[in-house]
């Protein structure tokens, strides 16, 4: 099972936590574990590359987690930025946890 954990701050998602592998198939043949690394990796490129965001990052393979948290003190318009890519990153993650529930988790916390 993979559990997204987004956590939200005055309306704000700040931090985006992954874990754990599907077990849909195989490794190497996991479609359901592809499409989260996919959506998850992307919008990490999109917050550092294309938004400009400051973040902390981690990963571990062996583990399968990956997280990231947007540091405070960022401009508007990169914080602005950064919001959209993540809220569409979510939305595609729920999307695939509708269709495979048994793989997939999503959660939204709120601090």
């Amino acid at each position: 099972m993979t559990k997204a954990v987004f956590t939200v701050r005055d309306g704000r998602i700040v931090e985006v936590a992954v874990e754990g592998h599907t077990g849909y198939a195989a490794a190497g043949e996991d479609i359901v574990c592809a499409a989260v690394s996919a959506v998850i990796q992307g919008a990490v490129l999109g917050v550092m590359e294309v938004a400009g965001a400051e973040v902390a990052y981690a990963t571990n393979e062996r583990k399968g987690t990956l997280r990231m948290a947007l540091s405070d003190g960022q401009a508007e318009q990169v914080t602005h930025d950064a919001e959209v890519i993540l809220r569409t990153a979510l939305k595609a993650l729920e999307d695939i946890a509708e269709g495979y529930s048994q793989f997939v988790k999503v959660e939204v916390k709120e601090l």
